[in-house]
């Protein structure tokens, strides 16, 4: 990320620099190229002012206009040739041509004043011709013309000049961010850095650390999440070693009192009363079923794995199906004298693995009249909309502590584990609850204050999607 940050700094500020360094280059060197000329069309107009002033005689000893006008070649490394309205040249800083007469296109444009100036190539060089003008009479009249051929290097020279500049420019520029790239890509990731520190310490069996919290707002938000995250683990973790602790003690209380019953059967030999065998082996039985029950609701939480469950999907009567389930339980809470209802407020037909969601409903129900009071209630009432139907089982019972409310889903956990060992849970009844409800694409809630009872609300949609 750090490497990829950086480039794209590089590459951003490398496009933006060059493209700009080439629009101020081709805007400013034209610019520059006209400034040069104009400059040169100046010098070659004070020199017309001057040769009118002494009427064309540029030779004659009594002014120095002819060491100027070789001043002014040499100043511009060039040379200057002025021509009268008769195309003889009185000056030629050159003397090639002097007192020779010259004629071409573009000076009999300037001649005729079509033109105030011409510049054009010639070779390697670039000649300028200005025409020369009368002063004081009111009708202008070209007298004659200045040329000045310069070497086209000269004209350039400002714009490689400006070119040369331009690129140490681009340069700096380039370095400049490069350095912000190296140092952005370094700010932006340090906290990535440090989380990364974090999470390798973790993994490198520090399971109950957590990361520290840095960084901006979406950096800290994510970082919370996944202290959450960690959070649940290792609360899951002492779960799952404390249900180990509890089902190995669970599983081997039986085996004990089963081995002390046996041996002590043994012990007595063929004198062993048939009452006292028959209590003896009665308690076998009960012990033996403590045990099933343990290793069926494993079995149940496995077989429910949302990844792993297979289906069978059936177009089931729900109204008969909550029927049949407190008819079932119904001697259990007869026991214990408490009540229990149900409502049903329309007809319902829904898609659903009847076996699983049996189970669910038969946990939720079971759980409801195992932790309520003597003379209690459990009411149970079912409701549909055009999408989903809904079953809510609610109680008079000992609720659900609110710090425990998290939790209670999570497998192997237990919220009073006496109580819960002496009505036979394995805390893992509501785990078993909720993954059958997810496995038909629905969902399950919990409402519930301490010392005045529990609802759970349950939704699955009416028709199953895979």
């Amino acid at each position: 990320m750090q490497f990829l940050i950086f480039m794209s700094v590089l590459v951003i500020t490398v496009f933006v620099v060059v493209l700009f360094s080439k629009l101020l280059n081709d805007s400013y060197s034209e610019k520059a190229e006209q400034q040069k000329i104009d400059g040169i069309v100046s010098q070659c107009q004070w020199l017309a002012g001057q040769v009118v002033g002494v009427d064309f005689l540029i030779d004659d000893s009594s002014n120095s206009i002819s060491n100027q006008t070789n001043e002014l070649a040499a100043g511009l490394h060039g040379r200057i040739i002025v021509v009268k309205s008769n195309y003889k040249i009185v000056k030629d800083t050159m003397t090639d041509y002097q007192d020779k007469f010259y004629i071409s296109d573009e000076l009999l444009n300037v001649m005729k004043g079509n033109k105030k100036r011409i510049v054009s190539e010639v070779g390697s060089n670039v000649e300028i011709m200005i025409p020369i003008m009368n002063k004081g009479n009111r009708k202008k009249k070209v007298l004659g013309s200045v040329i000045a051929t310069i070497p086209k290097s000269d004209i350039v020279a400002v714009s490689n000049e400006m070119k040369q500049q331009r690129n140490i420019l681009v340069v700096a520029f380039i370095i400049c961010g490069m350095s912000a790239g190296a140092l952005l890509s370094y700010w932006l990731t340090k906290d990535y850095r440090k989380i990364q520190k974090d999470l390798d310490f973790i993994s490198s069996g520090h399971e109950d650390e957590m990361i520290s919290v840095v960084g901006c707002t979406e950096v800290k938000n994510m970082v919370t999440a996944m202290n959450e995250i960690l959070a649940k683990a290792q609360v899951l973790e002492n779960s799952r070693q404390e249900f180990v602790s509890n089902v190995s003690h669970e599983l081997k209380t039986p085996m004990t009192s089963m081995k002390v019953l046996a041996d002590s059967l043994l012990q007595q030999g063929e004198t062993v009363p048939a009452e006292l065998y028959r209590e003896f082996m009665n308690d076998i039985v009960a012990e033996i079923d403590r045990e099933n029950v343990i290793i069926s609701d494993l079995l149940s939480l496995v077989k429910l794995d949302k990844k792993a469950a297979k289906l069978e999907i059936s177009s089931v009567n729900i109204n008969e199906l909550l029927e049949m389930i407190m008819k079932r339980l119904k001697p259990i809470a007869g026991q214990r004298n408490i009540e229990l209802i149900l409502e049903s407020f329309r007809p319902v037909t829904a898609e659903i693995d009847e076996v699983k969601l049996t189970l669910a409903l038969s946990n939720l129900i079971e759980n409801a009249i195992k932790y309520n009071q003597d003379d209690g209630w459990v009411r149970v009432s079912l409701n549909a909309d055009h999408k989903y139907f809904y079953v809510k089982v609610a109680d008079s019972g000992v609720g659900i502590p609110e710090d425990c409310q998290g939790q209670v889903f999570e497998r192997f956990y237990r919220v009073d584990k006496a109580r819960s060992r002496e009505t036979g849970g394995t805390g893992l009844g509501l785990a078993i609850t909720k993954n059958a409800v997810l496995v038909h694409n629905g969902e399950i809630k919990l409402y519930s204050k301490e010392g005045e009872g529990t609802t759970f609300t349950v939704r699955i949609p009416l028709k199953y999607q895979a």
